[in-house]
Formats: structure tokens, sequence, C-alpha cells
């Protein structure tokens, strides 16, 4: 859970005040979740830190996703390199906090720390992973077969000979042949479970001269399994404070590891994509939602490495076939030793407002036609400085002089009582609350006493899902 790891987790409102902090929060700021909860500003915690770290936060309470690495000096006095991501909280579309996650990268720094070229290494490699994946690709194709030499490959992929092992090494972590080998032994290790072939057969198989090299070299395998096991055991440990917040999370968000198979997904998540039935942790969010594959692999990959991606508008067929606007928030996650482990994905439906959008751009047409005809008339209502304007057609429509002035209450004296008020009242009640727009026929009367009957459509135009202004066009429909 999240008391079990050694990152800093917390959540603070749009206040600044404290609502959520493990108990790592003691060891790194010397204060316990139970003196900040509820209690504690976020300029009392971070203390000097605070006007460092401010733009990072405003950022993060307008709703942008941040990550930063700082120094900050621990309340021992011990100095950490810290990764920081500020995510936000969104409820009904609005930022009401945002989480907080502090994790050290110390090691991860001193590690580089004599080597110059070290961080800019990676960088360089990421033109070379198409080769290395061509080279990982051929000596998967020879397992069989033997081992091809160093200078075999390098021809083979058009690179020189010390190139490729360097690059290799530093994007596999292995030399080339200690790379064959290892999937050498994946494959053996396999036959020898599920097929029951003995060692000797394997070592046949797998072209080896000599019987007991293979035996070595097969348990050195298991060795270096097991111990593989031994570290990364404590690391799905640790990935249960992520979990746990993004269970609980009251935003529609996903926990994802390297392979973009699911580790957690909050309840709005379940319903908006419609898993509720379908066993999907541990799976691939390409299998799970196949649209995705085509449309956001390549972001994803993007992020993988350590970059944050952010989406206002793409078009995603969900499992019950309908396809929907989304808003993406993509950012990468990181273990204790700074590395990336995963992505969270936070999306939000905005298949409304792209609608609504779209219903404006065909009202704004209708509008620019409107003074092409003698008895359409167009009109604003603007929710902001509460202000009404309207052209000379609804004037003369209404048979008032040129100099009066509109108004709300003005305009609403003309509208018949009864049926009427009621229609436009339900009208403008569901354009303001929900930005919907509205097409009507109503009896108004004139200044001159005279009935008209009129047919008043509206759109309404939204900002940060509130309506700031009403516009559209009024017409004469009254029988001749």
């Amino acid at each position: 859970m999240s008391e079990h790891t050694e990152a800093m987790l917390a959540y603070w409102d749009k206040n600044l005040i404290c609502r959520y902090a493990n108990k790592a929060t003691a060891d790194w700021f010397g204060i316990t979740p139970d003196h900040m909860i509820n209690k504690s500003h976020l300029s009392e915690i971070l203390g000097s830190l605070f006007d460092a770290q401010t733009p990072y936060i405003n950022a993060a309470l307008d709703g942008k996703i941040q990550v930063f690495d700082q120094v900050i000096h621990l309340y021992s006095g011990k100095a950490k390199n810290v990764r920081v991501t500020y995510h936000p909280d969104y409820v009904d579309g609005k930022v009401k906090g945002f989480y907080a996650h502090m994790a050290d990268i110390s090691p991860l720094n001193n590690h580089h720390a004599d080597e110059e070229t070290a961080i800019e290494l990676p960088e360089f490699l990421t033109q070379n992973d198409q080769l290395l994946e061509n080279v990982a690709k051929t000596l998967n194709e020879n397992l069989f077969t033997g081992f091809p030499s160093i200078s075999a490959l390098a021809k083979k992929h058009f690179v020189s000979e010390s190139k490729l092992k360097r690059d290799f090494k530093q994007s596999f972590g292995r030399t080339i042949f200690s790379y064959y080998r290892y999937l050498q032994m994946e494959i053996a290790d396999r036959y020898i479970r599920e097929k029951r072939c003995n060692k000797n057969q394997m070592a046949v198989m797998l072209n080896f001269s000599n019987p007991s090299n293979f035996s070595a070299c097969y348990h050195k395998y298991q060795e270096e399994k097991l111990a593989d096991q031994e570290i990364h055991e404590p690391k799905k440990e640790n990935i249960n404070h992520y979990t746990t917040l993004i269970d609980d999370a009251p935003i529609t968000i996903a926990m994802f590891d390297t392979e973009m198979q699911f580790i957690a997904a909050s309840k709005s998540w379940v319903a908006e994509y419609n898993l509720q039935d379908i066993n999907f942790i541990g799976k691939s969010i390409y299998e799970i939602l196949p649209d995705t594959k085509k449309k956001c692999e390549k972001q994803h990959l993007h992020c993988l490495k350590g970059n944050i991606y952010q989406c206002d508008g793409l078009l995603l067929k969900k499992n019950n076939g309908v396809r929907s606007w989304l808003k993406w928030n993509i950012y990468p996650w990181f273990n204790q030793s700074g590395a990336v482990s995963g992505l969270c994905v936070h999306t939000e439906d905005i298949s409304k407002v792209k609608a609504i959008e779209k219903e404006n751009e065909r009202a704004a047409k209708l509008l620019k036609r409107a003074d092409t005809f003698s008895k359409i008339g167009t009109w604003t209502r603007d929710m902001i400085t509460h202000t009404t304007q309207w052209d000379k057609v609804i004037q003369n429509i209404l048979e008032l002089p040129d100099h009066f002035v509109p108004d709300i209450k003005a305009a609403w004296r003309f509208v018949k009582k009864g049926k009427s008020q009621i229609l436009i009242k339900t009208a403008l009640k569901n354009s303001l609350r929900y930005g919907t727009p509205f097409d009507i026929e109503v009896e108004m009367i004139t200044a001159c006493g005279n009935s008209r009957r009129v047919r008043i459509i509206g759109y309404p135009e939204l900002q940060n899902n509130k309506c700031k202004k009403l516009s559209g066009i009024l017409f004469d429909v009254t029988p001749v």
C-alpha cells in the first residue's frame, strides 16, 4: 500500500491544504501525517523550496501535469536529488487539487556522475533503436543454428563492430553474445519445464558441442533469474502506493507497466470504457481497447521515454462501439531509482463540448446568412456582462422605435404569458445549465399590441463548461 514506500505521497487541495500524506513524509520533512492532514499549508512543508516550486504548483492547479527534478534538504540535513510529479485532480471538469509524488533519484544521478557523455548517450541511442531491434531479431533467428559472429552482424546491419558492441550493451544491458545465450536459456527453460526435455536434449537442440557447457550456462541462467525475481518482488509491492490512489481516484485514470499492461484503473475508468465484466488487469490496453493501438501507441512509446503528452481532442472507439471525443493526459511514473516503470493515463470525455462547438459553428454560418432575409433578426445575450443586443429586424418585428434599448426585462414583456413564457424559460434553463441549443416557436405581443408568432433559435457558447454567451436568430412565422 502507499504506506510501504520510501517515496513521499500527498494530496493538496486548491487552497494548498494537505488532505492526505503517507508515512514517508515524516522521513522527508520531519512531520507526521497526523500533524499535516487538514492542518498544514504546502508552504509550511516546503519552506524555502516553496517559492521555487510556486510556478509548478500554479501550473498544476491550472490543470497541467508537472514533472521536474530538484535538490532538497531533508530535516536531517541530508541532500537528495528528487523527481517531483504534480498531477491535477479533476472533479466535474474543474481542478480541485493535485497529487504530489517525490522519489529519490540520487542513485540514478550518482551512477552517471563520472561519465560526461552518459546523459547525452540515451538521446543518441534513440536514433539506433530500429537498428538494434533488427540485430536482436537476427539473433533470435539463429538460436538453433549457432551464434553469428560480431563481424557478420556488423556487415549485415551496416554498422561498425565497435559501435555495434557499445550501443547494443548500452541498450540491452548485455554484450551481444551474453544476450544471445540468455535467449537460448529462456527457450531451454521453457522446453524443460513444459515439454519435459532433458538437458542433454536441449544441448543438442541448441547446437552446444559440450553438454556440460550447456549445464553451466543453464545453471547461471537460473541463478540470474532467481536473483532478478528477488530484486523485483519488492518493486511489485512498492507500486501498491500508486494502485491505492488510482483505485479510489474520483477521475478517469488508469495505470500501466512498460508493456502497457493494466496495473490498476479507477472506478470511473472501468465505467467509462465498459470494463465491468472484463478481467483486464495484466492485459494490454491494445487488447482491451483495440482502437488505441493505431491512435495512441506512438504517444505511449514517447511517454515511456520520460515525456508527458497532452491532447485536447482524440476521437476513439470504445468497447460499446460508440466513438467519443477524449481529452488525454499521459505521463510516466517512476520507481525508486528514478527509472520509468510505466504510464498513468487520465482521460476526460468531451464529446458534449465537441458537439456544442459543432452546433456553434453551424449557428455562426446561419447567423451570417440571417441578414439576407428581411424577416430574420439576430440577437445575443452576454452572461458575463448581463447585456442584451438585437438588430433592427427584431425592432421592426416587435414594432419598436429605433431608439429603443433592449434588455432582458424589456424583452420578457413582449412574450405572451402562459405557454410561451414557460417554453422560453425551459429552453433558457437547459442552455445555461447543460449547454443545450434550442429551437422553439412562441407567441409575442408587439409594442403596438399586435400578435406575432416567432421562431427563436439559440446556441450557447461555453467556456470551462459554463455558458458565457447565448446567440441566435428570431424570425416572424406569423401566418399571412
